[in-house]
């Protein structure tokens, strides 16, 4: 739901429960007065009857169908003016109806009267009905300009709220811009761009001191760690004991990890940061089956027989290198964690990549096993999985793990997503 929307819901809503409140009190303040205002009335007849008879008018005149007086002994007690509720015929309607009734007595010239006026009351319905007619056109009329505003002023009104929303859109961290978001007249607005400002700002700078770092920390371990190889190598081949060398020849083995662990850190920092970006469109199914040629040696070595399902020419929009590397942890992975005589099977279709092999249950939690340097093989850096996951994320793909049957499933489902900063965009313009 779009922000004006939302708070026009919510006016709205405020609004008809005042209307209800205000149109209950309005009733029972219409009934009062206007019971009050009859009261009056009649007490001001009874007074212009009894002016009338002192004027030497004979009562007999005066009297009619709302109107009766009548003679009581003159030692009566005065009775002041009361008012009632009574049934009386009514001329106009032809019916007896609800009327209003004063009654008073005087003393006039020496004769004791009493006197009593009849008057029709407003019937309850009508005033409800006056007062909900006059609500509910009050409220149809706010509705409708309600309406006109939200279609001509919210696109003025949120036309800063909407050029923000585009320049975090462009924003690119590999960039290296400082975003400027201009001025508005509105201080909620002004807040979220300088908030917005110092924190792309400070991404940035974070980003590029991140950067930095990857690099020279690559650049100064390759060094020496070449170095090292190179060394511990000239050791080999020179006369040493099988201890000495069962020694070095771990160490190369350490060094070897060390190395794969420093190049897939540095892979995994590039796929969070986002920097490869030359995706293009591929032909996928040519390079599962130049990659599975690859591995075919290791097959033979571990008796593990392959099954291949493969659609020809499907292709994908990806990062050449990175679909590369997605493979080769892939199957390496499905070579690594299978059995002597074991199997693999890989079936791809334009919509998934599945791939499924023997082996033992995993020893820890399915959900951990894309996680940083979660292993079940001690040889292995517990890389491999995590690399696939920023992999496919870079990329929009879903890629799901079951164990089944003594089998080990990875599917991997292609989505077709422009870039997530494109879809979170549609996903709030259209909210």
């Amino acid at each position: 739901m779009k922000l004006i929307n939302k708070f026009t819901s919510w006016y709205l809503g405020i609004s008809a429960f005042v209307f209800l409140v205000g149109g209950i009190l309005t009733f029972y303040s219409f009934e009062s007065h206007i019971e009050i205002a009859q009261a009056k009335e009649q007490e001001k007849l009874l007074h212009h009857i009894c002016q009338k008879i002192e004027n030497g008018v004979p009562y007999e005149k005066l009297v009619r169908e709302q109107l009766h007086i009548a003679e009581i002994p003159y030692n009566s007690p005065v009775k002041k003016v009361t008012l009632s509720d009574t049934l009386a015929w009514s001329p106009q309607l032809q019916r007896i109806d609800r009327q209003i009734k004063a009654s008073a007595s005087y003393k006039i010239n020496g004769h004791h009267y009493d006197i009593s006026v009849y008057n029709m009351m407003i019937n309850t319905d009508d005033v409800t009905k006056v007062v909900f007619e006059s609500m509910a056109g009050i409220f149809l009329l706010l509705i409708v300009l309600l309406w006109v505003f939200i279609r001509l002023g919210s696109e003025r009104i949120l036309a800063p709220f909407h050029n923000t929303l585009d320049e975090i859109h462009r924003f690119s961290l590999k960039n290296k811009q400082a975003i400027h978001l201009p001025e508005t007249s509105i201080n909620e607005f002004n807040r979220l761009n300088h908030f917005l400002e110092k924190m792309m700002n400070k991404a940035i700078c974070d980003y590029n001191s991140l950067k930095e770092f990857s690099e020279n920390a690559s650049h100064e371990l390759q060094t020496p760690l070449a170095i090292i190889q190179g060394k511990l190598e000239l050791l080999m081949q020179s006369p040493i004991s099988d201890e000495q060398a069962g020694l070095i020849l771990s160490s190369l083995n350490a060094l070897d990890k060390l190395n794969k662990t420093n190049q897939s850190l540095i892979l995994l920092t590039k796929l969070e940061n986002q920097e490869y970006e030359s995706i293009e469109e591929i032909n996928f199914s040519q390079l599962v089956n130049e990659t599975l040629e690859g591995f075919e040696e290791l097959l033979e070595m571990k008796s593990i027989t392959l099954q291949k399902q493969i659609e020809p020419h499907i292709s994908l929009r990806l990062h050449p290198v990175l679909a590369s590397i997605l493979l080769n942890n892939l199957f390496s992975n499905a070579i690594r964690h299978n059995i002597c005589n074991g199997t693999i099977s890989v079936t791809l279709t334009p919509k998934k990549l599945y791939i499924e092999n023997t082996g033992k249950a995993p020893s820890m939690p399915t959900e951990e096993l894309f996680r940083r340097f979660k292993k079940e093989n001690p040889d292995s850096i517990g890389l491999g999985l995590s690399i696939v996951k920023q992999i496919c994320e870079l990329h929009f793909f879903e890629i799901t793990y079951k164990y089944i049957d003594y089998r080990h499933a990875f599917v991997v489902c292609f989505k077709n997503a422009k870039t997530q900063k494109e879809a979170e965009y549609m996903e709030v313009a259209s909210s």
